[in-house]
């Protein structure tokens, strides 16, 4: 059976906040920041957690890239919803009207740019030097194309074992009776 919008969106932010936060909180601290290369000091998880900086009252290092993650997260998942819209019709225009597998993982590069443009503008991350860079590109590079394929593997394997009608449902997770 093919998805319905409904049934895509409550795939997706289900998604992210179960698998998407679990990775997020699991990988944020071996995330490569840029600010501990700026001082001079080693990318570690210890330095992370000690070091202060300059923002607010004294936050480790560690706790603003947790901010960053999460807040770019919440974003992934706000534009999410506005992304299934736009597949749901490109889908209809399918013989089958369905995805390839393939198609939801390579769709994360569309969505990884507009996410970068919009964490900008948000304020989510540092500017750069120029235009929409940010020293922490790298850290949002990794961190987005890791979870998106945490999140894939999992709708195409656990997902579907653990919610076995799941994918009869339109890809609905709240199933009314």
């Amino acid at each position: 059976m093919s998805y319905t919008l409904s049934g895509r969106i409550q795939t997706r932010l289900f998604l992210i906040a179960t698998v998407g936060v679990a990775w997020t909180a699991l990988i944020t601290p071996f995330v490569p920041s840029s600010s501990l290369s700026q001082m001079g000091m080693a990318n570690t998880i210890m330095t992370k957690f000690m070091t202060t900086i300059p923002i607010g009252p004294q936050q480790s290092l560690l706790f603003v890239n947790y901010q960053m993650t999460f807040e770019t997260l919440g974003l992934m998942a706000g534009l999410g919803i506005a992304w299934e819209i736009v597949y749901h019709r490109l889908q209809g225009l399918r013989w089958d009207q369905d995805w390839p597998p393939l198609f939801s993982l390579v769709t994360v590069v569309p969505e990884a740019v507009a996410l970068w443009y919009v964490s900008w503008v948000a304020g989510v991350f540092p500017p750069g030097p120029t235009g929409f860079s940010s020293p922490e590109m790298e850290m949002f590079v990794i961190h987005i194309t890791t979870v998106w394929l945490v999140m894939w593997l999992f709708s195409l394997g656990p997902l579907r074992v653990m919610l076995p009608r799941w994918r009869y449902e339109g890809g609905a997770i709240l199933v009314r009776g």
